[in-house]
């Protein structure tokens, strides 16, 4: 099976296209003054289309730290609503913003990456938010010499249901031969690991984070855990709605980069697609406590209410 992994060029800006609907930020600003800027730790990327609603909370969380230890980039992916106004508003703070026609999620992911100047990388979708203390952790993590760092760091999730905490969910890199086991949205990438490897796949349109991180995995790039909580997410993720063919391309991606391994073999599929199955049979018959119970006592990443 021939697999792409999409070069990831960096880019001052994106180059015109057919049908952009609006372009700002910093860098259209301070465009001879660009090359002096001193270098963020950490770059943020957050892909959106008619987010607005659930887009000020995002922006928020990200824009609550100094203005020289962060940079944010949204693509949009040329929204009707008030996305763009919304943008606007946020102008003089972005670092950049553009909302134009793409290809998919990866290929607005590979943007965003592609425009980020900053050591380490995080991609925050529309909705979800940081900690407060989640640049903080960064700082701490990736300090020092640069050999030793990690090349993927990944925290906790905290899952929300409305405005009440749901549970908090860990990441446990060691275990993505098996499944996706970490929290991508508290995954937090060298720049230079994306340089090295490539960017997301866009033959993937719903396990595409797994994609990536498997192959980094499988790769040799060094991944470290923290137990602190990075990232909140309302529970209603695209990927949950389309549940088998996500199993499906976590399959596929096993057997692009383990085709020797149990796991990519046709058995464990159906192993995985018998378990989902049994979840949403619980839930609709209002078992809950088992439910809860196997995700605290028996899961391998364990999702603990809060």
């Amino acid at each position: 099976m021939s697999v792409t992994s999409p070069v990831i060029t960096p880019v001052y800006m994106l180059p015109e296209i057919a049908g952009r609907k609006g372009e700002g930020g910093k860098r259209l600003a301070v465009r001879g003054e660009f090359g002096n800027r001193r270098k963020p730790l950490l770059s943020v990327v957050t892909i959106c289309l008619n987010c607005g609603d659930q887009l000020q909370k995002t922006i928020e969380s990200v824009l609550q730290w100094p203005a020289d230890q962060i940079e944010y980039i949204i693509i949009d992916g040329g929204s009707e609503d008030l996305t763009i106004d919304l943008l606007r508003a946020h102008d003089s703070r972005l670092e950049y913003w553009v909302s134009e026609p793409d290809a998919g999620i990866s290929d607005a992911f590979n943007k965003g990456i592609s425009l980020c100047r900053g050591a380490v990388i995080g991609l925050l979708n529309a909705g979800d938010w940081y900690e407060s203390d989640t640049l903080q952790v960064l700082q701490e993590e990736f300090s020092g010499d640069a050999a030793t760092q990690p090349g993927v760091l990944c925290g906790r999730m905290q899952f929300w249901s409305g405005r009440e905490k749901a549970y908090c969910t860990d990441s446990i890199p060691a275990l993505l031969p098996k499944d996706m086991t970490v929290a991508h949205p508290s995954c937090f990438v060298k720049s230079s690991v994306y340089h090295r490897f490539g960017g997301f796949n866009p033959e993937f349109r719903l396990a595409m984070d797994y994609e990536l991180l498997l192959r980094l995995f499988t790769c040799g790039v060094a991944f470290a855990r923290t137990r602190s909580v990075l990232t909140n997410m309302q529970h209603d993720g695209i990927s949950e709605q389309h549940w088998q063919k996500a199993l499906h391309e976590t399959h596929r991606a096993r057997q692009q980069y383990l085709p020797r391994s149990f796991y990519a073999g046709g058995i464990y599929l159906q192993y995985l697609m018998a378990r989902r199955s049994i979840r949403f049979c619980l839930q609709s018959l209002g078992l809950f406590g088992l439910i809860r119970f196997y995700r605290k006592h028996i899961a391998a990443v364990q999702k603990v209410k809060t």
